[in-house]
């Protein structure tokens, strides 16, 4: 039996400003290890541990995957050896994890496989990607999941921590009033509940906005740390109303000494949030303690206070409202070694230097910031242009080669959570590719009609897509894909999964011109040696319709389809 691996959904107490470990503390850990070795011990009778399954549809550029593709591994086994496993119960006994210091994480700008993967193989357990609201929801109560969806399920997949970054309003949900929110407050309450609700118990945890004491992330108004709070206490009730056990992060702030109607010092704007009762609003203080220029030793308040000890003055802006108990996340952290402009060109360090401060602001939070629970490094992404600022700060090239970073990322000793086993079906019977609910649309117009989808990518002619779907182990049955299709009448609409046709070659004509629209079921069958361990492809390619057939009024040449299902055969 297989067993998904999955990190505990408790979350870590931080309050180590009193760093007394009492002995009821200590009794308490050993019961609790006791229990823990028993189960384990029962467990490893019984199964054999392995990664678990999912699957997961890209939205990623062709260009990435050509130039960066890379092989994803079998599963393979996670705790090989009695050893390890005992390794992990003594942790588990001393009521300790693994390792010290803050854990590791990485911020994605898209989060696709390769992206993934990396992470995974360099050991961080945590991932922060931003869902989009002007891309999800880009028209009211009109959601498009896919991207989204596909990156739940890779992180599910490769065992990562997901945290979701929830910004970025539509142009429909802006206010033109000059005083309050700069957006409508009830929607993004609304669009923060939809998203809890989809992914409830695969999301570790929510931060509500992005460096809101700027004033180019706060609508181009003036930052209101009053006004955020509102905001925030919104977001936190969304998302514990649906999804208790999510954490509920606040904003990282922006590190700036400037007092105008731009920007607002980060340490004015926490002190102004908690006068404003931002306290029962948030789980997880969020920070961007970036480094600047300067090394993480930099002294506190060196250089105006722009270093990465500028949380400490955060922290102690906690501790004096009495938020002693609550953890600290460095949502972003970073070092570029590329300057945007001109402006910027103070902020550039070595890419050897971007190794070696990363891994030493992992040092000095070990030391210095017991209550930093964790640090995410900004970024990891390929495909950026060189003028924008995000460029320089990736930890890869732009066709996903390692930078030093990376590496010395990759190699640098990490604080693990120990992981629990949750015992899954003996074998996958069942994949999903494409939700019910997500209608990929491909043809050589876009004209919309209430039960067409808009063409997908936006611009027409769009004639192909392509996905992600992962397997354990495809065994030696047989498969099928099912398909829910609206008006297929062409030939040549093609699928092919990892480049190999299938049987049928093309998708199934309904056999009928039916004006209504309605939705029927294809079905192809995937022989088993078509499918592999790991990571498999999807694609899917509509054929054009020839002029001499177009009707100049009822036009045939768009494809749709939603619910894309793998089902074994036996």
């Amino acid at each position: 039996m297989h067993v998904r691996i999955h990190s505990l959904d408790a979350h870590f107490c931080s309050s180590r400003d009193c760093q007394d470990y009492t002995t009821d503390q200590a009794n308490c850990s050993l019961k609790i290890g006791a229990l823990t070795l028993k189960i384990c011990l029962h467990l490893m009778e019984r199964i054999s541990v392995f990664r678990g399954s999912a699957c997961v549809w890209y939205n990623s550029s062709d260009h990435a995957r050509e130039t960066g593709m890379r092989a994803v591994p079998s599963p393979r086994p996670v705790w090989s050896s009695l050893a390890a496993m005992t390794a992990l119960l003594v942790g588990v006994l001393l009521g300790t994890r693994i390792g010290s210091g803050p854990m590791c994480g990485i911020h994605t700008v898209r989060a696709d496989d390769i992206a993934l993967s990396m992470i995974d193989e360099a050991d961080c357990g945590w991932v922060v990607q931003l869902f989009n609201w002007s891309e999800i929801e880009p028209l009211p109560g009109e959601y498009f999941w896919e991207y989204p969806d596909a990156v739940v399920r890779a992180c599910q997949y490769y065992g990562l921590n997901l945290v979701v970054r929830v910004d970025q309003p539509p142009d429909w949900a802006l206010s033109p009033s000059v005083d309050g929110l700069p957006f409508d407050a009830n929607a993004y309450a609304s669009f923060v509940s939809q998203v809890a609700q989809r992914y409830q118990g695969r999301v570790r945890a929510y931060i509500i906005w992005n460096e809101p004491n700027l004033a180019q992330e706060w609508g181009g108004q003036p930052p209101d740390a009053e006004n955020y709070v509102q905001l925030l206490r919104r977001g936190y009730s969304a998302v514990k109303q649906t999804d208790p056990a999510a954490l509920v992060v606040s904003a990282g702030l922006a590190p700036t000494n400037r007092v105008d109607k731009s920007a607002l010092d980060d340490r004015i704007y926490l002190q102004a949030m908690y006068d404003a009762g931002a306290k029962e609003g948030f789980d997880v203080l969020g920070a961007h303690p970036y480094g600047f220029a300067y090394p993480p030793d930099d002294p506190r308040h060196a250089h105006q206070g722009r270093n990465f000890a500028r949380l400490l003055d955060l922290r102690e802006i906690m501790l004096s409202n009495g938020d002693v108990h609550k953890p600290v996340w460095a949502t972003e952290v970073g070092w570029t070694t590329s300057a945007a402009d001109e402006q910027q060109s103070w902020l550039k360090v070595s890419k050897e230097q971007q190794a070696s401060y990363l891994v030493g602001a992992f040092e000095r939070a070990k030391h210095d910031c017991p209550w930093l629970e964790l640090v995410v490094v900004w970024n990891l992404s390929a495909g950026l242009q060189p003028d924008d600022e995000k460029w320089g700060y990736s930890i890869v090239d732009d066709e996903y080669n390692p930078h030093p970073a990376y590496v010395a990322l990759a190699q640098m000793p990490k604080r693990r959570i120990p992981r629990v086993g949750v015992p899954a079906l003996a074998e996958e019977r069942e994949v999903q590719i494409l939700s019910p609910d997500v209608i990929i649309r491909l043809g050589d117009v876009d004209t919309f009609h209430p039960h067409w989808a808009r063409i997908y990518g936006g611009h027409a002619p769009c004639r192909r897509w392509r996905g992600d779907f992962y397997l354990d182990e495809p065994g030696e049955d047989s498969w099928q894909l099912t398909m829910e299709i609206m008006q297929v009448e062409e030939q040549g609409n093609l699928v092919t999964i990892n480049g190999q046709p299938l049987d049928p070659v093309a998708i199934p004509l309904r056999g009928k011109l039916d004006f209504a629209s309605s939705w029927s079921i294809a079905f192809l069958r995937i022989p088993s040696d078509l499918l592999q361990p790991g990571r498999n492809t999807i694609e899917i390619a509509a054929s054009p319709r020839l002029p001499l057939y177009q009707h100049p009024r009822a036009q045939f040449e768009s494809l749709q389809f939603r619910n894309l299902r793998l089902l074994r055969l036996r």
